[in-house]
This record gives C-alpha cells, structure tokens and sequence, in this order.
C-alpha cells in the first residue's frame, strides 16, 4: 500500500514539474527543489526520469530543463478532438490573409477560455499568439466576446466564480460595468479589448454560434495599437464578424 501511494505521489510531482516548465520556461534542479520542498538529489532524479522518456530535455551541458518534444505529439491529439478547429482555420486564414494581423480561435472549457487555433502577423512587428493562451473573460477581446452572447444567469454566476485581475488601468473589474458592456457587446456583434490585457495591444473578437444558437467559440484579431487604430475598428469589425458568420453557418447557426 505505502509503495501503491509514494507511486502516486512521484506521478502527481512529475505531473507537478511540467506545469512548473511550462511557466518558468526553463528550470534549474535547485530552483526545482525549492519549488517543490524536496532536496535536490529527489529534483535530480525527476527531472532524469522526465527527461529519459523525453518529456524534458536539458537546455546544454548541466543547464535547466525545459520541455520536450515528445509532448508536442499530445498538443496535436488534444486539439484534434475539436472539430471547430478543423472546421474555422481557412476561414482564420481569411481573417490573418485581410487584416494583416495575428488571428485567432478560442473555445470555452469549463469557466475558462482558450485560444486553439492562431496565426501570427505577416508583418514585421506584430502580437505573439500561442496556442493554449488563457482568453480572459473580462478583460480579453475573445473572452468578452464569448460572455456578452451567454445567458443572463451564466453571466451573473461567472462573475461571482471567476477570478478578475486588473492588468492595466484600463481593465474593467467591477460587475456593473462588465454587464454594461456586455449588453453593448451584444448589441453591436463584437467586443474589444481596449489596451486591457497588455498596454499597446488591440484586439477585435466576436462570436461563433453552433446549431442551437448556443456560443461556443470566438474568433479575433490582435495587433499594435498604431497600426489598429481607433477609427479602423469598424472596419475590422465588420470583417471580424463577417468571418465568425460563415464559421457559424459551417456549424449549422
């Protein structure tokens, strides 16, 4: 039984250790086993035995630790089984193709909302996106564009639920003005993200229904605010839109 457990316990550290890569980029077995509360030699032996069924690779001679490739073929399975994604990236193609900024697809697990899909700038300077990407939901362009099209009672137990941190000083937190501005969001067919996540971004989303009219994903652009300027989003709104709508109807909206 005592075996049965430490079993379990080494797996759920193992398990531990990639969300700890994966946040910090890279790791060191000393940073690791402070991290953990375990002396170095238990880090050390981890991280070997991570790294031996290739799911960390050591970043040169006696460097830290980062991911390894053998997880990329896990990232591929998982995102194969949305059908969304299949479905909405040449119509993302078309949205990166017209824009000429980074385009993404978000869809909602559980409370939260992640981008599945994204395409980066053909420009020189433009907005990184990565596949896995939290999409806030009061403070992201997909994230709010997704929560204006949800039911009144989802909104009202979402903002009781969901955590809300202010990244800039233009993101909105307080209850009141979220609801406002999702009736507005709703209203109009998109939302934006106003510089709230990170200063000198703007992002344009709106939302992709399923056959029941149900919201189930968004679809955006993002990209520097001197080059989506204010007077453009309208423009960028209506292509935005346009392109949610064929994605909606390949759905069956």
């Amino acid at each position: 039984m005592d075996k049965q457990v430490q079993t379990i316990n080494s797996l759920s550290r193992g398990l531990m250790i990639l969300d700890i890569i994966h946040e910090h980029g890279s790791i060191g077995v000393t940073e690791l086993s402070k991290i953990l509360e375990v002396n170095k030699s238990s880090a050390y032996r981890l991280l070997k035995t991570l790294e031996e069924n290739g799911y960390v690779e050591q970043i040169g001679e006696g460097g830290k630790y980062a991911l390894g490739l053998k997880l990329c073929k896990f990232r591929e399975r998982v995102l194969d089984r949305y059908e969304i994604r299949a479905i909405a990236h040449p119509f993302l193609e078309e949205l990166n193709r017209i824009t000429g900024e980074a385009a993404g697809l978000s869809v909602r697990k559980g409370d939260l909302i992640y981008l599945i899909d994204c395409l980066s700038s053909p420009q020189y300077l433009g907005v990184i996106l990565q596949v896995g990407d939290r999409e806030e939901l009061h403070s992201t362009a997909h994230g709010k564009a997704m929560f204006a099209s949800m039911p009144e009672d989802e909104k009202l137990r979402l903002l009781k639920t969901v955590p809300r941190e202010k990244h800039t000083a233009n993101t909105i937190i307080g209850e009141e003005e979220l609801l406002e501005e999702a009736k507005r969001n709703r209203e109009r067919g998109y939302a934006i993200d106003e510089e709230e996540t990170t200063l000198g971004m703007r992002c344009v989303a709106a939302p992709v229904f399923d056959f029941s009219g149900q919201v189930v994903a968004a679809i955006g652009i993002s990209g520097p605010v001197d080059r989506v300027r204010k007077e453009m989003i309208p423009r960028y709104a209506e292509t935005v839109c346009q392109i949610a709508e064929k994605i909606s109807r390949k759905l069956g909206y």
